[in-house]
């Protein structure tokens, strides 16, 4: 039973180092962005979309300015605000989509690579089990258990790389690569806090909600087609009904506004929260590393085992991916704030992300 799990355990290593082979390419995160911008089969219709808007907009405003009718040139101007938020929105869930990818990548090669240090681990304690028992000083019940413990971690380890072969394979296809690329991981251990004002956010992001701005279009369409109907010979239900359809589209506006404030209220609280976490992970970053190095002149001067040092750098790995994923979960809530203050996410990310 020993010798099949250190098969198993020597056959996954060369899986791992094979599949690592096939990552031949290094992309860092703003070219990613550029790839996936260009290989968009999506962003391309969204673009050509956009564009047969803008020339119905051209077309019915010539015909708007031969008859001079603010209602047809109101909806005109409404049918193009809401084609151009469409596209920046189709704009912005790309980069979304690719960084949020790229960060997943990231974060599962960490967790292969921690997985890699446990099964050395599980290894070594495998061997000094084993030795036990035959000296007589372990029982053979404590062999099966580390043998299980032993197992779990390869299988664990086989997942792990599967994850990431898995992961590659769809950012390769996303990017439109001939090879699964690997990621820059200092991306996600390099940050640098944005300060936002959280009144300045909010006062921005209300002006340039589009929601607010189609709402106000159409109370004014209700407000032009109950004039309209009091000025010629209307039927008093009918008359009622405008009338109602006007304070509708009025309280739609206020509705409106204060949907969007709660909205932008709780994107800025979880702003802060980001912020909060990715101090803390930091904190318990430096921490670890600190410990680690401990270890390690402990383990050079023979006070700690060669185990001692691998649990430790296990505890080390794993405080580098809960930073990791601070960052990772920091830079999402940061695209919320830009798109909701009316940026486009790509230009944003050329300014926030380093690599």
């Amino acid at each position: 039973m020993i010798n099949l799990g250190k098969k198993v355990g020597f056959l996954l290593v060369i899986f791992v180092f094979f599949s690592f082979s096939t990552f031949a390419q290094e992309v860092g995160i703003r070219e990613a962005i550029d790839l996936s911008w260009e290989n968009s089969i999506d962003l391309q219709i969204a673009t050509i979309n956009l564009e047969n808007s803008r020339i119905n907009y051209k077309k019915t405003e010539a015909d708007i300015m031969r008859t001079g009718s603010r209602y047809a040139q109101l909806q005109n101007e409404l049918g193009l605000i809401q084609a151009e938020n469409s596209f920046l929105q189709s704009e912005n869930r790309l980069v979304r989509d690719t960084v949020s990818q790229y960060f997943s990548l990231i974060l599962t090669e960490m967790e292969l690579e921690r997985k890699e240090t446990s099964l050395e681990l599980e290894k070594r304690r495998l061997e000094e089990v084993e030795k036990q028992v035959q000296t007589g000083h372990r029982s053979q019940l404590d062999l099966i258990q580390q043998q299980s413990s032993y197992n779990s971690t390869v299988f664990e380890l086989e997942a792990a790389r599967q994850d990431l072969i898995q992961d590659g394979e769809e950012f390769r296809y996303k990017l439109g690569l001939e090879e699964i690329p690997y990621t820059k991981n200092g991306i996600l251990l390099e940050v640098e806090p944005v300060a936002i004002d959280q009144e300045n956010f909010l006062r921005k992001a209300l002006a340039s909600a589009t929601e607010i701005t189609v709402r106000e279009r159409q109370l004014e369409l209700a407000e032009i087609d109950l004039n309209r109907a009091r000025e010629v010979s209307t039927p008093a239900l009918d008359l009622e009904q405008k009338e109602n359809n006007l304070e509708i589209a009025r309280l739609n506006i206020t509705k409106t506004e204060q949907d969007a404030k709660h909205r932008f209220q709780q994107i800025y609280n979880g702003f802060a929260r980001a912020k909060n976490s990715l101090q803390l992970a930091g904190e318990r970053l430096e921490e670890a590393e600190k410990n680690h190095e401990i270890i390690v002149r402990q383990e050079e001067l023979g006070l700690r085992t060669i185990n001692d040092l691998l649990v430790s750098r296990i505890s080390l790995m794993g405080a580098k991916q809960s930073f990791s994923q601070a960052v990772n979960s920091y830079y999402l809530v940061l695209f919320d704030i830009y798109e909701a203050m009316g940026h486009n996410l790509k230009e944003v990310a050329d300014e926030i992300l380093q690599n």
